[in-house]
Formats: C-alpha cells, structure tokens, sequence
C-alpha cells in the first residue's frame, strides 16, 4: 500500500470507531432516564444553564461528595436556594449514589 492509502486508512479508522460507538448511544441514552423524584425538576430547571443534565447523570457520588458538588455549583453561581441545595443533594445521593462494593470516587465537579 502507498502512502496516501495508508494515510486514508489512519484517518478512517477513528471515525469508523465513533459511529459505531454513535449506534450504541440510543440504547445508553435510554437506560440513563432519570427517575422522577423532587431533585429532578431542580436539577432539569438549575442544572442546564452551565453543563448538560446528562453529565450529572453520569457520576456516581456518595451523599457528601454530592453535597460538595451542589455546594460547588452554588458557589460558581448556580441559582439555589438552601433548601433546594438539599433536595437536589437527597435526589442525588438516592438515584446516583456508588454501587455497593465500587470504588471511591475520584471526585471532581
């Protein structure tokens, strides 16, 4: 093979990878719905302004690193109100705590 196809080939490789990781994305997507709870409406209405819902579905966090998340948020501006900082922490802690037996988090907001 000459160079311009083994040129093609490195730049088709990554792209052939992202679609098919594009294809799995529904079926992720879909096991990802966030259960109903009194957070969820505050994380939906508060939690968009600065980064997607979806990443803070994502984490797994035990209730005092989500406590230190939310807390992080409000102080970057988030608009929360104590009371709300709670009920989005509880929501959190609840739905998306560590499975049992995980790892500790490495933390990060």
């Amino acid at each position: 093979m000459h160079k311009v196809g083994l040129t093609i080939m490195a730049l088709a490789l990554p792209l052939i990878g992202a679609g098919a990781m594009a294809q799995q994305a529904p079926a992720t997507a879909a096991a990802a719905t966030p259960p109903p709870g009194p957070g969820l409406d505050l994380i939906n209405e508060r939690c968009g302004f600065c980064h997607t819902t979806g990443q803070v579905f994502q984490k797994r966090r035990s209730e005092a690193e989500w406590a230190a998340t939310v807390q992080g948020m409000a102080d970057r501006g988030a608009e929360v109100s104590p009371e709300e900082i709670k009920t989005i922490t509880a929501y959190l802690a609840k739905n998306y705590a560590p499975a049992p037996g995980a790892a500790p988090s490495a933390g990060g907001r």
